[in-house]
């Protein structure tokens, strides 16, 4: 996947600088600010904070709501990160005019639209998740996704806006998750909104009838 591989991408960089770093010093040849090659490593790290989120959640009881604002938040951190690294290797790249720091500047800037396509679906008060099975497998069912569950904007009686997991969807519990750009197929539905009115309506239905 384009994230994964990014991401990799620039960690392998940021730990070849840090590394050439601790040998200049280790010579006495290092003139630089040693705190750059640093905050290049961290800040590498945090453009995987959705990984590394995932992976934190998997062994602790966290709830639904606690989830999602995690898995929001490692997004931010994210892009922000990638900014913050778009703008460092463009320096060194301009002042030094190497290859890769050209290459870790595009990658960065890559990256930080990646995450703000996730951002830009996941953070309106519309979006979730929704079980694949709530869809019937007949003539009208326009949604062909082979995976557990969408992601949606749902509005009662309009189209509903879907996303379908090509890959991996990291948070995938939360119902704000991190489904990197471009592994997902999508489109919008009214078969969808109509399965999930009919869910909404019965919902409403049990909750009524259960009110003294």
């Amino acid at each position: 996947m384009l994230y994964m591989a990014l991401c990799s991408f620039m960690m392998i960089l940021a730990l070849s600088e840090m590394f050439r770093t601790m040998t200049a010093i280790g010579n006495g040849s290092f003139a630089g600010n040693r705190f750059i090659p640093l905050a290049l490593v961290l800040l590498t790290l945090a453009l995987a904070s959705p990984f590394f989120a995932t992976f934190y959640t998997l062994s602790r009881p966290v709830s639904m709501d606690a989830l999602s604002r995690l898995s929001v938040g490692a997004q931010w951190a994210g892009i922000a990160a990638a900014i913050l690294l778009c703008i460092l290797y463009g320096y060194r790249a301009w002042k030094n005019g190497r290859f890769w720091y050209t290459g870790a500047a595009i990658a960065s800037v890559v990256i930080a639209v990646i995450f703000a396509n996730s951002l830009l679906f996941v953070s309106r008060p519309d979006a979730g998740i929704v079980a694949t099975f709530v869809l019937n497998n007949d003539d009208s069912n326009d949604v062909q996704c082979d995976r557990s569950v969408l992601l949606v904007h749902y509005n009662k009686g309009t189209p509903t806006e879907w996303r379908c997991p090509t890959g991996i969807m990291f948070m995938s519990d939360a119902s704000k998750p991190f489904l990197p750009w471009p592994d997902y197929h999508g489109g919008r539905s009214q078969h969808l909104t109509t399965a999930l009115d009919q869910i909404t309506d019965s919902a409403m239905r049990l909750d009524l009838s259960q009110k003294p």
